[in-house]
């Protein structure tokens, strides 16, 4: 028998980062056998061109994650794989309402609860309640990071021995030199990579961007991530005098595309306010980017003290001379290059890998 990944999330930001590793580790591992899981069809091209093992077994959905498709008919699509799969396992918190057998899932965070999430209270309840239920039933609970597991038991109050936390890890590619050819923008540019979310607080990266554009009047900021709204924070700055020619958007990257961008960013801007672990960041770390991130629990656990520049993320101010300091101090950047490489090697995939494969092993 095999085991099923659901990869709703695929392409989809960090939750699809997660998928997209677990999948290529659990296939290359023939003891696990099959590994089944279902797609949202808009992905199906870019899916079949990037895996194509033959012990995976996808199938492709005309829905998309949180859906009422993802958590309601796809439970249809898991009874009919029942007597095939020994293990559900969710890299994400969509569980559907019924799962046909024991399950393992991951929580990534709880942003969706804080003030920065733009969703009315009744969906946030339901939310919560939907949630509560598939943690309670599952196997295991993993989360990525401690931070994160304090959140759980507070929040839902899950025994702490039923959480374990595996930190995901970082594609080998970034740790290699950039694709041939340089990065696709001229000029000086810093990066933000990520969702265009509220909570990742991509408005306090522009407000600060229109303050570095008074101090360095030749810089640019590359958006590189999918939007989750039409319009949204970015396309309102976008005619701003201030800034105006000088954002770039990039919403659909690959992981050359992604690495060729960190071989020419000056920093990766990342000021979150919530998180339950920030993968950008490590990933920026291993191509030798500095690192301006928000001064957070969860990224001290992380990163540590010394391979990030942490900022005020409340403050557009305090982004924007965190980023100055990067771009005038060339005793920091090289030291944050320095550090971020030798941070990002503690999230290499020898050092996790073998947590879940143990897990779905036992």
């Amino acid at each position: 028998m095999g085991i099923y990944l659901d990869g709703m999330f695929y392409r989809c930001s960090g939750v699809g980062r997660v998928y997209e590793n677990l999948l290529e580790a659990f296939a290359a591992r023939p003891d696990l056998g099959e590994i089944h899981t279902i797609v949202p069809k808009a992905q199906k091209r870019r899916f079949l061109e990037q895996f194509r093992e033959p012990s995976i077994k996808p199938r492709f959905v005309g829905y998309g994650p949180m859906s009422i498709g993802d958590l309601f008919l796809k439970s249809n699509a898991l009874c009919s794989l029942k007597e095939a799969i020994r293990l559900f396992f969710f890299p994400g918190h969509n569980v559907p309402i019924y799962v046909p057998g024991k399950y393992v899932m991951v929580v990534h965070d709880l942003t969706v609860f804080s003030k920065y999430f733009s969703l009315s209270w009744h969906k946030k309840e339901g939310f919560r309640r939907l949630l509560a239920r598939a943690v309670q039933k599952a196997e295991d609970v993993v989360t990525d990071s401690a931070a994160m597991r304090r959140e759980l038991i507070r929040e839902f109050n899950v025994p702490a021995e039923n959480i374990r936390v595996i930190y995901p890890w970082v594609r080998d590619d970034f740790f290699l030199p950039p694709p041939e050819g340089g990065t696709c923008v001229a000029g000086e540019y810093l990066l933000y990579l990520g969702l265009r979310i509220a909570h990742k607080n991509v408005d306090g990266v522009l407000r600060a961007f229109a303050i570095l554009a008074e101090w360095f009047p030749e810089l640019k900021l590359v958006i590189a991530g999918p939007r989750c709204s039409t319009p949204d924070m970015v396309d309102q700055w976008m005619e701003d005098p201030r800034v105006k020619g000088k954002i770039l958007e990039m919403p659909d990257l690959t992981d050359d595309g992604v690495r060729t961008l960190f071989a020419g960013a000056k920093a990766l801007v990342f000021p979150s306010f919530a998180e339950g672990f920030g993968l950008p960041p490590l990933e920026a770390m291993a191509s030798g980017v500095p690192v301006v991130c928000s001064d957070i629990a969860v990224f001290r656990e992380v990163y540590g003290s010394a391979a990030a520049h942490y900022v005020d993320p409340e403050s557009p101010a305090s982004i924007a001379r965190g980023v100055r300091d990067v771009l005038t101090d060339p005793v920091l950047a090289n030291t944050l290059r320095e550090k971020g490489k030798e941070r990002a090697t503690r999230y290499r995939r020898e050092n996790t890998t073998g947590k879940y494969l143990d897990l779905v092993g036992e």
